[in-house]
């Protein structure tokens, strides 16, 4: 009998060691007293009162040691079922390519036009919230109306929320600027849990993401340039106007001279203009020399 006990409490050892890799299962309070439940339910048939005083028969002891292993048994399947079938929700991933634009319509009717070198998550489940997550890029939002389903875009600890409108974000994580700027209607842009403003009809929002500190003001006029051709680079430093570069023309803009990274850059080129055409046109404007350097372009004095 000793020898069969400490089988069972072996194998029982080794099966709730077989979880220590799984991910802990956060219950809350309401699934708690649900599992608690589950859990006496089926241990409850298995118990015995025995109500005669006296010594506790062999067998009794034997039944309520099977009724621990139930209970332990049973709370093992119920966690394990729960964490199975906790799931994150599916979306679908949209990308752009470097100077590549692209127009997609959402299930809602909701249209998004994508600037060049942009990735999106577009969640399945559009119930109740209709989810976009803005993972790098820039997006020109047309958003079907719907007062039942509110449309959220997030990008980091940045959520813009709207109900039907168009808008334009700028989020290219390689820029130190997020900019809200609103066409039609209105929007709300949070960080964290905290408004920072709700933004009307041709105004927009400037968050400098390395000072962390942001202005409200009229829509620039270049806001929505891109979306004829056209790549604004309005005094952006040199990494910034590297990025910019990449994403548009697809290639590296590269220098070794000090004084070059401390410029800032403002000029207009089109996206039609060929890669070394547009690199050309960028030294010519600063008086600097170029050199090809397999994909991409040395800048120098």
């Amino acid at each position: 009998m000793g020898s069969a006990r400490q089988e069972e409490v072996n194998a029982i050892d080794n099966w709730y060691r077989s979880f220590d890799n799984e991910t802990p299962v956060s219950l809350t309070d309401e699934e708690k007293e649900i599992t608690k439940q589950e859990i006496w339910e089926k241990i409850v048939p298995t118990l015995v009162v025995e109500k005669k005083r006296g010594p506790v028969p062999m067998y009794v002891k034997m039944m309520a040691r099977a009724a621990i292993v139930v209970g332990i048994v049973c709370l093992l399947v119920v966690l394990a079922g729960k964490l199975w079938h906790t799931t994150t929700p599916a979306y679908a991933t949209i990308t752009t390519h470097n100077g590549e634009q692209k127009t997609i319509t959402l299930q809602d009717g909701s249209r998004l036009t994508l600037n060049a070198g942009t990735t999106l998550h577009v969640y399945n489940d559009f119930a109740s919230v209709r989810n976009i997550a803005l993972v790098d890029g820039e997006v020109f939002f047309d958003v079907k109306t719907d007062t039942t389903r509110p449309f959220h875009i997030h990008n980091g600890d940045f959520t813009v929320a709207v109900l039907g409108t168009s808008f334009n974000i700028s989020a290219y994580a390689g820029l130190t600027k997020f900019t809200v700027g609103v066409i039609t209607g209105k929007v709300s842009v949070k960080k964290d849990s905290s408004t920072l403003s709700i933004l009307h009809k041709d105004r927009q929002l400037v968050y400098d993401k390395t000072q962390q500190t942001f202005v409200t003001e009229e829509a620039n006029q270049s806001l929505l340039a891109w979306r004829s051709g056209r790549v604004i680079l309005n005094d952006v430093s040199f990494s910034e106007m590297a990025v910019l570069m990449k994403k548009n023309f697809g290639i590296d803009v590269l220098t070794q001279d000090n004084r070059i990274k401390a410029t800032t850059y403002t000029t207009e080129l089109f996206k039609t203009m060929k890669p070394q055409e547009a690199v050309e046109v960028l030294a010519a404007i600063y008086q600097l020399k170029i050199k090809k350097i397999n994909e991409g372009f040395l800048l120098y004095q």
